[in-house]
């Protein structure tokens, strides 16, 4: 059965966006240190280099990492209950899918734009001097957000008013209904009149036949 999520997009949002934040969610919260350190090279900014051993700075990179989680445990969670009890329903389904996904780019955009605004414009003009970690942040998700503007301006899927055409009405209840008469057939007044007659011819016959009289002795 067709439907405005297919298998494509939706192990992606369920499954692969899920995995690869929470990944990012649990790095930051076991290894703040490295997390904090690499997220600019030592060239730029010496003083904050550890940050993430710092109280105030695993604090701060723990709770990014716990954001990162609870992104992944909504997109985990309603992309499969949206699927298993909507897709039925395009029409619903399209919307709730829409109310999840546009947030989401647009948190995907600010996210982009936080992480590379503080940076130097030489070194912003220069990926190759980037870490593995702002490199990771910028393309991942931009990714996530392609994909999901992919399926809002719907890029290999139907939408829902295309399945609502292609799919058969439902049948409509007889309760309530009355039939409407149609014009009679050739065959149909032929038949009536063929009766009538034949009718008529029998009860003539049987007014003309004498009744047996009971004779009393």
């Amino acid at each position: 059965m067709r439907s405005v999520l297919p298998a494509k997009y939706y192990y992606f949002f369920w499954v692969v966006e899920s995995v690869l934040t929470i990944a990012g969610g649990l790095s930051a919260i076991i290894n703040p240190e490295d997390f904090g350190r690499y997220q600019l090279s030592d060239s730029i900014e010496r003083l904050t280099v550890g940050i993430g051993g710092s109280s105030r700075g695993q604090m701060v990179i723990s709770q990014l990492g716990s954001c990162f989680i609870l992104l992944a445990m909504i997109s985990l969670s309603l992309v499969y209950l949206f699927k298993k009890h909507l897709d039925d329903r395009p029409a619903l389904l399209e919307k709730m899918m829409k109310g999840l996904l546009v947030p989401l780019a647009i948190a995907d955009l600010l996210h982009v734009f936080v992480t590379l605004i503080p940076l130097p414009i030489s070194h912003l003009k220069s990926p190759s001097e980037w870490t593995h970690i702002i490199h990771c942040t910028v393309w991942i998700t931009l990714t996530l957000f392609m994909t999901r503007v992919c399926w809002l301006v719907g890029i290999g899927r139907p939408s829902a008013r295309s399945l609502s055409v292609a799919r058969p009405s439902s049948p409509l209840s007889k309760t309530g209904q009355r039939r409407i008469p149609l014009p009679k057939t050739d065959s149909e007044l032929v038949i009536e009149q063929v009766v009538p007659k034949e009718a008529e011819a029998e009860g003539a016959r049987r007014r003309n036949t004498p009744r047996k009289t009971r004779l009393v002795e």
